[in-house]
């Protein structure tokens, strides 16, 4: 019997929704396959970009389908013939902690990543970064392993061997509003850094689900700075490196640019991003600036300001951010979700 348990990720991915999710659960897959040799599949009932990404690596992809829908039954025929294997769970929808109970009573190892609705009860593992949001929440009836702190951020590989800082004269700063920026935040920093008077470089870095591509290409032919665009770009890590200070979207970038070792300014979606980002700006990595719908492009360009005028503040929260983040969290995972996996299948074999 394969000593390796196969893994089946459920997570969507579109402009709508975003694809953090997504990255983060490649992130894991990859390690989960290259280095453990797990068999590796996506569940994924939303976004056609998701499942590119999905496809892209390789893995097989497996789509909901369209009526009537069972969430339980779906996902138990998604999983592979075989032993209990593993769900890991990376989803913001209607999916019970009823569901996942009957899942986990067959067997499966249940896991959980960022998850604060009722299911992550049901999970055996759950990780957390150390959110203000998760030590409200209420573990009665959890019987699992509860994993909270920056050790357990989900990152890909990549950011767990970054170069040290580069600081350029005059600075660049970094536009990264995530993969899909569905509220267009990225107009709101390129109308905030026009405004700046002091001397620097820009990088707009958009991502694969970017759809405001008129209005930024106005919105640039008339600004009196440069702004260098960049899109499909295979090494995000060395392009978020060579920025001294980044204007981005708070989610999965915000952990990225943390480990990179880029002081940054937070726009936040939701009311639950805006309370997770004061995580940065307390521990002194960021600037928090909240809510997005009320923010000014002139407080945006104030932050700048103030912070291009500040080296040394920008080597501290440099040197903050990567020793919180040190990229690590996916081999960790990995290795814990390994050993537990392990110890299930034995003892499925001892039954057999």
């Amino acid at each position: 019997m394969n000593a390796s348990p196969s893994v089946l990720f459920r997570c969507d991915g579109s402009p709508k929704v975003g694809l953090g999710h997504v990255v983060r659960c490649l992130a894991l897959a990859d390690e989960l396959h290259e280095v453990h040799g797990c068999q590796v599949a996506f569940a994924m009932r939303d976004g056609p970009l998701g499942f590119e990404m999905v496809l892209e690596k390789g893995y097989a992809l497996v789509n909901a389908p369209q009526e009537p829908f069972n969430y339980t039954r779906w996902l138990m025929e998604s999983f592979s013939d075989g032993p209990p294997q593993v769900l890991v769970l990376d989803v913001r929808d209607e999916l019970t902690r009823a569901d996942v109970e009957k899942l986990r009573e067959q067997g499966n190892l249940i896991v959980v990543v960022d998850d604060i609705s009722e299911r992550r009860l049901a999970a055996d593992l759950a990780f957390y970064p150390p959110v203000p949001q998760v030590r409200r929440l209420n573990w009665l009836g959890f019987t699992g392993q509860l994993y909270v702190g920056w050790d357990w951020v989900v990152l890909r590989r990549e950011f767990a061997h970054c170069p040290p800082p580069a600081h350029h004269d005059p600075p660049t700063v970094l536009v990264s509003m995530g993969g899909s920026d569905p509220a267009g935040l990225t107009m709101v920093a390129v109308k905030a850094l026009d405004s700046v008077n002091e001397s620097f470089e820009v990088i707009v870095l958009l991502g694969p689900g970017f759809s405001h591509n008129e209005e930024l290409r106005n919105m640039v032919a008339v600004s009196r700075r440069k702004f260098n665009m960049q899109s499909d770009v295979a090494d995000v890590m060395g392009l978020m490196a060579r920025a001294d200070l980044a204007v981005a979207s708070f989610g999965v970038t915000a952990y990225e640019l943390a480990a990179v070792g880029t002081p940054a300014i937070y726009l936040c979606l939701t009311e639950d991003h805006a309370e997770s980002a004061s995580l940065f700006a307390d521990a002194g990595t960021g600037v928090n600036l909240g809510l997005y719908a009320e923010v000014s492009p002139e407080r945006v360009s104030q932050s700048v300001g103030a912070l291009l005028l500040d080296p040394a503040l920008r080597r501290t929260m440099a040197g903050t951010g990567r020793s919180l983040v040190d990229g690590g969290g996916v081999e960790r995972i990995a290795d814990i979700l390994m050993r537990l996996s392990s110890h299930r299948l034995s003892k499925y074999a001892e039954r057999s």
